[in-house]
């Protein structure tokens, strides 16, 4: 027989997909009592899960709030509409699971972004957000895709967390006294392990702030200026780099000083907007980034 809360999780999932419930049904179903199940109705109802009685009086459903939910219900569009975009495996769990919180979709949302798929990654992702969870130590084999020949076993290592950079998935991680990133689609053979580790609160506040997948999570960061023309500050309104300050000035220009840890990661904020942003403090990170472009141009 079902225990009480392992029946009101059923009773609550299968009203959630859209069911609609009898007392008789459900008794017939667990071998119980009608007692029983109506006891597990009132509870529900008097737990405030929105379980009323359905129009036809002998049934029961849940209650339709949608001035309640109006938010949610445009949030989990949203998503519908990201994980679509990802595509495979990926968006067919989300799709059932975000289903489940709201039956029929018809999104006015479409999203276009870049993100590579890793639907065949899934049970691998699984296993590293449950060591993450309960932050136990893991073991995994590593393959780079340019050299398949050469795989590196790595034991002992501290998930922290899985990363997206410019649609590239990654496992940020600490080995022995490493902070690396491996990129997600050349983990394999993941073994979960005893032992239990403690994160570094100050290696996740960096990753928070990083701008790119160049962060390094054990430098102290530091402040950089940049020069914005009139055309560029619009967008960094639009869309703010993390932890931006901007800064307008009398001549349309703006100055725009984020934190970075090390000068690649403003390398690549700069490759994006060239020519309309430039570095102003520290000026020495202009100074290498224009001999790199004169380097590449050279060779070019």
């Amino acid at each position: 027989m079902k225990k009480q809360h392992e029946r009101h999780n059923e009773i609550l999932e299968r009203l959630g997909n859209g069911e609609q419930l009898s007392i008789t049904q459900l008794a017939n179903e667990w071998q119980t009592t009608t007692k029983t199940v109506q006891r597990d109705f009132s509870k529900l109802m008097e737990g405030h899960y929105g379980v009323i009685r359905a129009s036809d009086g002998r049934r029961f459903t849940l209650a339709k709030k949608q001035c309640t939910f109006k938010s949610a219900d445009t949030t989990i569009k949203m998503l519908e509409s990201l994980s679509a975009d990802i595509g495979g495996e990926f968006y067919t769990k989300a799709h059932v699971a975000l289903c489940k919180l709201q039956r029929f979709i018809d999104s006015p949302f479409y999203t276009r972004i870049d993100i590579e798929n890793i639907s065949n990654k899934s049970a691998l992702i699984e296993d590293l957000e449950h060591a993450i969870l309960k932050q136990y130590m893991i073991s995994f084999s590593y393959t780079r895709v340019n050299e398949s020949n050469k795989m590196k076993r790595y034991e002992n290592v501290k998930p922290y967390k899985i990363i997206i950079f410019d649609g590239f998935w990654y496992l940020l991680t600490q080995y022995k006294e490493h902070y690396i990133k491996f990129y997600l689609k050349e983990i394999s053979e993941v073994n979960i392990l005893e032992q239990i580790f403690i994160c570094d609160e100050k290696v996740l506040d960096r990753m928070n702030k990083a701008l790119n997948i160049w962060f390094d999570p054990k430098v102290e960061p530091f402040d950089v200026t940049l020069l914005l023309n009139k055309n560029a500050i619009i967008y960094f309104e639009r869309k703010p780099i993390k932890g931006q300050y901007l800064k307008k000035n009398n001549d349309g220009t703006g100055e725009l000083t984020v934190s970075i840890t090390k000068k690649e990661e403003i390398f690549a904020v700069l490759k994006k907007w060239l020519p309309q942003i430039r570095v102003i403090e520290p000026y020495q990170i202009q100074v290498e980034f224009e001999a790199m472009l004169k380097s590449y141009i050279g060779r070019s």
